[in-house]
């Protein structure tokens, strides 16, 4: 189980006056779709046999050490299947009850919808996510019922602090001509990440709120692969815009760290509780995500990587932490000779 030190402990209990902690997960999704087909359940529906609280075990002391989480919902939450075109890979869809009573119960109530899963139902499937998670007190972001919606991001004050979160969806044609998912001034979808349209709201908040970090969420990259010179040019260009920090997900493994102009760059952070059978071993990947942790405080800000174990197949669908060969492994992967940093009983890292 993911332990929390004394340094963490106190960080937490003191945030009332001055600080703010906030997690960033990765992609979430309890499974349902492939827990219900056999060509890709084992023959068992986890869900079913295990319970939801299994999932959340060896992670759930940082979840409830935080005062807000974020994740990125990779499913629509709905059990009526309409699907957006037969001919797209993967279609996801989840038991919309259960999804949003067990993100709440751990603590995630801040709900990234800017990804490539949200419409596989289409737009009912989509209108009733968003009608469950405000139903069940959740925020959501990163999609919405037009452009004007879909590019706003979702705002936290607290503790005196004010955060500002981007997500978004890059573009990738199939989506757009073959699946509709992007929206426009007229049209339901995803928010398209970009540097134009991004970057004139980034600027326009920190022009507004000088003293506010703002955070881009984006979903991007290729499944299964290191960052790419899009992903780079991209993160370089909203930072120059104003952002304080990328920690960006979809890759289904982790990427690489990187920091421009004094600002950190996380370009992937994997996987969260992702419970589809996965392709590491076919792909090569590293089965390694992260739980990026940001605690804000008045002088100075942390961050911190807890790095997980997210290969279904081997660790039977629970996430855990890394054994002290493979910390060590990812250490060198992701940071080693690139910047400071310091590590702590091969359980997390504290970026410098």
């Amino acid at each position: 189980m993911l332990k929390i030190s004394l340094l963490i402990l106190f960080v937490t209990c003191t945030i009332r006056c001055d600080s703010l902690s906030i997690l960033f997960l990765g992609d979430t999704h309890f499974g349902d779709n492939y827990q219900y087909d056999p060509k890709f359940s084992r023959g068992v529906n986890i869900i079913d046999e295990y319970g939801y609280d299994y999932f959340f075990e060896n992670v759930k002391d940082v979840l409830f050490a935080s005062d807000i989480s974020f994740c990125n919902l990779e499913t629509p939450l709905t059990k009526t299947l309409a699907p957006v075109s037969t001919k797209k890979p993967y279609l996801h869809w989840s038991d919309p009850v259960n999804t949003a009573k067990y993100l709440r119960k751990y603590n995630i109530k801040n709900i990234c919808l800017g990804n490539n899963h949200v419409f596989d139902q289409g737009i009912a499937g989509f209108a009733e996510t968003v009608t469950t998670l405000k139903n069940a007190g959740m925020n959501y972001f990163g999609a919405g019922k037009n452009s004007v919606e879909a590019v706003k991001p979702l705002i936290i004050d607290e503790n005196g602090m004010k955060v500002v979160v981007f997500g978004g969806f890059e573009y990738h044609a199939s989506y757009d001509t073959l699946y509709n998912f992007y929206s426009d001034s007229i049209k339901a979808g995803v928010n398209i990440l970009d540097t134009i349209k991004l970057n004139e709201q980034i600027s326009l908040y920190r022009k507004n709120f000088p003293a506010a970090r703002i955070i881009i969420y984006p979903h991007w990259g290729s499944n299964y692969k290191q960052v790419n010179p899009r992903q780079i040019a991209f993160a370089h260009s909203w930072i120059n815009a104003g952002a304080d920090i990328i920690i960006g997900h979809g890759a289904h493994t982790v990427q690489e760290v990187d920091k421009y102009n004094g600002k950190w760059i996380i370009y992937n952070i994997g996987n969260f509780i992702f419970n589809a059978p996965g392709r590491y071993r076919t792909t090569g990947a590293k089965p390694y995500s992260l739980i990026a942790k940001l605690v804000i405080e008045k002088n100075k800000d942390k961050i911190f990587l807890y790095p997980i174990f997210t290969n279904n197949k081997t660790n039977d669908y629970q996430v855990r932490e890394l054994s002290g060969e493979e910390f060590t492994e990812l250490e060198e992967f992701l940071l080693k000779g690139k910047m400071e940093y310091s590590v702590y009983e091969n359980e997390y890292i504290e970026l410098k």
